[in-house]
């Protein structure tokens, strides 16, 4: 059985089976080609990838708890005159202008904190008052609508009566 293509001299995949050279998975090479088998990525590999890049975000409640539980820390940390409170002040200090440096946003600052709880807040009351207004109004328009509806009808049920 020869392909369609035979008269060029291609072959079938069948017809070479036997052929040593092409078995799959192993690399083929003719005229300078190579055909070879691809790795692709697994559906786990994907993941991984993914988990990296999304970042949790925390509570602000528990934001705000943290950032309250540090500033106690700190004072405490001042307050006291011992050279290991200085050593882990001066630690923390440290640490913070690293992470400064390093590009990452400071949230442990509790006034801004709860700023950023109360706008939320009222974004939220004002999100929810639109979506009443919005559904109060499809509700009314709905309403008229049908108003509308049942006085064609009656006028139409009274037009046919007038014609009888």
């Amino acid at each position: 059985s020869s392909g369609i293509n035979a008269e060029y001299g291609e072959t079938s995949i069948l017809e070479s089976s036997s052929d040593p050279k092409k078995i799959a998975g192993k690399p083929v090479s003719s005229n300078n080609i190579q055909f070879s088998k691809f790795e692709t990525k697994t559906k786990e590999d994907l993941d991984l990838m993914s988990s990296k890049k999304k970042k949790k975000k925390k509570d602000l409640v528990k934001m705000l708890d943290e950032a309250k539980k540090k500033k106690k820390e700190v004072t405490a940390l001042q307050k006291s005159t011992d050279e290991k409170s200085a050593d882990k002040l001066q630690d923390k200090a440290w640490q913070k202008a690293i992470s400064m440096a390093k590009g990452e946003k400071q949230k442990d600052n509790p006034d801004l904190i709860v700023k950023t709880i109360k706008r939320k807040e009222q974004a939220k009351k004002k999100s929810k008052k639109e979506w009443n207004e919005r559904t109060g109004g499809q509700k009314k328009a709905q309403k008229e609508k049908q108003k509308k509806r049942q006085a064609n009808i009656e006028k139409r049920i009274q037009g046919k009566k007038q014609k009888k």
